[in-house]
């Protein structure tokens, strides 16, 4: 990772010098409030270029293909059971993506193609012109998701608000407040959908984007789940659920498959950044047939939201699984 430190009189020109320096992909990875400037340290992804291993330069026997072949299999089947993921989706995968590396001898181009074989990829636009409605189970991260979006679409120039949807008044804009550093009474909130849809229609009259962050809703509770779908039928805005990369996969799965069968079709992954096995929440989109928008690998507000692509994902998985070593050896 590139990483750099702007500085500048204010947070939000720091943080527009970081993205207009290192793009759209960078992330916030740390801020604070200097004596003469705000300072912002940005980092993005490097592109990787590939350095042959020692023991390729001599002139040893090569595998057989059809061995070779096998290798790469069995290592990318280790890699993904060891993220937790089912045999069933593991074995799709090592299948799939042991072909893709053994004709470009790159581990993460061929994992990369096999993962978009089974993951749809639709991030959301930056300026929210098209409303977004974040929906999700308890403890999901959709209050700080909201914030990362809006912080998003200011850095892209656009003109974008929060809603809050604080139907079981638990104080939602207060939380949202401080994660934007401004004051509550700034944060619009409503207790009834009737409030909300008066809200969203006169903002986007307007010309604004909107982030609705919504009640945390219990994926197993059927009342829960019947006012989520009552509220989808009647806002004009996309349902996108927020889910936590923690949990057990099977859990996942079921979550996952109850926000889907109410229509919705994008998620975002959130808190990739304190897991390492992170296949349960990915067989469950997959499961799902979502298509996977954004995921987040940092706290920060100023960042932390990158558009998800394959090729991410299959970096993510390879840094952490102990096979992916000696996949990228035999590569």
């Amino acid at each position: 990772m590139r990483m750099k430190m702007y500085s500048a009189p204010t947070r939000e020109e720091a943080v527009a010098q970081a993205f207009a320096d290192m793009g759209q992909d960078a992330i916030i990875l740390s801020e604070c409030q200097g004596e003469d400037a705000y300072e912002v340290r940005a980092g993005v992804e490097r592109a990787t270029q590939r350095v042959a291993p020692a023991f390729e330069l001599k002139a040893e026997p090569r595998p057989a293909p059809v061995l070779q072949l096998n290798r790469y299999r069995d290592q990318l089947k280790e890699i993904m059971v060891w993220h937790g993921t089912p045999e069933g989706f593991a074995d799709i995968v090592a299948n799939s993506g042991s072909r893709l590396v053994g004709a470009a001898k790159d581990p993460a181009s061929g994992f990369s193609a096999a993962l978009e074989g089974m993951i749809g990829f639709a991030p959301i636009q930056p300026s929210l012109k098209e409303p977004v409605m974040l929906v999700g189970p308890p403890g999901s991260g959709k209050t700080s998701t909201a914030a990362k979006l809006v912080r998003r679409a200011a850095a892209a120039s656009a003109n974008a608000l929060p809603l809050v949807a604080d139907f079981d008044a638990t104080a939602g804009g207060a939380q949202l407040a401080a994660y934007l550093q401004t004051k509550t009474d700034v944060i619009q909130s409503y207790q009834s959908p009737d409030d909300l849809i008066s809200a969203i229609e006169r903002e986007t009259q307007n010309g604004v984007g909107l982030a609705i962050d919504t009640p945390p809703i219990n994926p197993t509770d059927t009342e829960d789940m019947d006012r989520l779908r009552d509220l989808i039928s009647v806002v004009k805005a996309e349902p996108v659920l927020v889910i936590s990369a923690e949990g057990h996969p099977m859990d996942l799965e079921e979550s996952v498959q109850a926000f889907a069968d109410l229509g919705i079709r994008r998620c975002i992954i959130t808190k990739l950044d304190v897991v390492r096995r992170r296949g349960g929440v990915l067989t469950a989109v997959a499961a799902a047939r979502l298509n996977l928008s954004h995921i987040a690998l940092t706290p920060f507000i100023g960042g932390g939201l990158i558009p998800a692509t394959s090729n991410r994902l299959a970096r993510i998985l390879l840094e952490e699984a102990p096979a992916a070593e000696i996949l990228k050896g035999a590569a």
